[in-house]
Parts: C-alpha cells; sequence; structure tokens
C-alpha cells in the first residue's frame, strides 16, 4: 500500500469517495459538480488543506482530508480530518491505519499540538476506529448553522 498527498489527477476518485461516504453516513445524494468543485478548490489551494489517499496496485482504496484551524489558546495550527473514506473492500486491512500514521507523523514532525476530528454522530463504526486509535471525544459539542444549504 502506498499513501501519497493527493493531486488533481486524483479528483473523480475523491468525488467517487465522498459521495459513497455521504450516502454510507448520512443518507446524502450530493450534488456531483458542486462536491467536484469543493474537492478542487482544495486541491488547489493547499492554504485551506489537503487530501491524502491509499493506493494499493495503483488504485486508490482510501482517502482523508486535512482541514486547519488556528488556535490562538495554543499558539498552532490544529489539524482535522474530514472525508474519511475506505472502499468497502479493502476494509479491516490497515487502509485508515495507514493513512493516520503518515498523517500523524506530518503533524509530529512539523509540531502541530492537536488533531480533531467529528464523525456523524449514528456512525458507530467510526467511533469505535477513532477510540481505537487513540481519539477521545473530548469536551466539546460540534454546533452547525447552515448559511447556504447547497444540497
Amino acid at each position: 500500500m502506498r499513501i501519497r498527498q493527493a493531486t488533481l489527477a486524483d479528483l473523480d476518485a475523491l468525488v467517487d469517495g465522498n459521495q459513497r461516504l455521504a450516502m454510507e453516513t448520512e443518507a446524502l445524494q450530493l450534488p456531483t459538480d458542486t462536491l467536484s468543485a469543493g474537492v478542487t478548490t482544495l486541491l488547489t489551494h493547499p492554504e485551506y488543506g489537503h487530501y491524502w489517499v491509499a493506493e494499493d496496485s495503483g488504485v486508490i482504496c482510501g482517502q482523508l482530508m486535512i482541514t486547519f484551524e488556528w488556535s490562538d489558546w495554543r499558539n498552532g495550527l490544529l489539524w482535522w480530518l474530514q472525508s474519511v473514506y475506505v472502499w468497502p473492500n479493502m476494509r479491516q486491512q490497515g487502509v485508515f491505519s495507514a493513512l493516520l500514521t503518515r498523517v500523524m507523523d506530518d503533524a509530529k514532525r512539523i509540531g502541530i499540538p492537536e488533531i480533531r476530528l467529528y464523525a456523524e454522530v449514528a456512525n458507530t463504526v467510526a467511533h469505535r476506529a477513532y477510540a481505537r486509535h487513540g481519539f477521545t471525544t473530548g469536551h466539546y459539542g460540534v454546533h452547525c448553522k447552515v448559511l447556504t444549504p447547497t444540497f
């Protein structure tokens, strides 16, 4: 398995992974045009974040997105893991662990003080996977207010 940073050449696979993720976790059909534009924006604006992909025999089988949050309390950049998805035929084969290991190694190397993530409340499989990798629920709740509905 190879872990690497995603490029524009991975756009179709990342859109596919995100659509699968939305359908599996929230029963949402994301508009392809909006999603494709969103993934393209991230891939072409590294100041917003970046994607990592896992490849098996040259085929993408997992993805993970990192976005940034500045913490004045920590005087440091926090990383948020988002759009985490492993294709069904590759689950339970260490794909997420490999992606997370790469991200953690990079975070430690450059001094990121904390990595955060959120998962849909009913996605118990994801919650268990994150707990196995040392993530805790912490003491924050995530509250959302949609300003521009897109789906």
